[in-house]
């Protein structure tokens, strides 16, 4: 389970220390490219099973086939280094806009990573009133129509 909101620093070379309380559980991970600008770090098993929606079949039409192509290409394993950086390509901080700071944020079963000012710019249009009217849209867990809207 992954919880929490990191900022690091990204050196020239595109390095960034992945969070110590994310490191024990994304061994053999895979970092690609997710939703709104994000990228996204799924422990090996959730990506095995995230992929397994995503199979080039006969029936694959042609939007799909796109959107295949370009999760596929720009995933990658995540490789930790002793120092317990991992490397960005220039592909990934320039989709998920890092530049010389990322946030990693734990979101259940996956880490997303975003640039710094995209994170920062989201956060203050999130206010808690604001916040409080989207969980009553999206539905709190335990409500009756919780589960259909996730």
């Amino acid at each position: 389970m992954f919880y929490g909101t990191f900022r690091h620093a990204v050196d020239s070379k595109g390095r960034v220390a992945l969070p110590a309380q994310f490191r024990r559980d994304l061994g053999g991970a895979v970092i690609a490219p997710g939703a709104e600008n994000r990228l996204v770090i799924r422990p090996i098993m959730e990506w095995q099973e995230y992929e397994q929606h995503f199979r080039l079949t006969a029936d694959s039409s042609a939007e799909q086939r796109l959107f295949m192509r370009h999760l596929y290409a720009g995933a990658r394993e995540v490789d930790v280094d002793v120092q317990g950086r991992i490397l960005l390509s220039p592909e990934h901080r320039a989709f998920a806009r890092i530049e010389d700071r990322a946030v990693f944020v734990g979101v259940s079963n996956v880490v997303e990573m975003v640039g710094e000012a995209v994170w920062d710019s989201e956060s203050l249009r999130l206010d808690p009133e604001v916040f409080t009217q989207l969980g009553d849209r999206v539905g709190r867990p335990g409500s009756p129509d919780a589960g259909e809207r996730a």
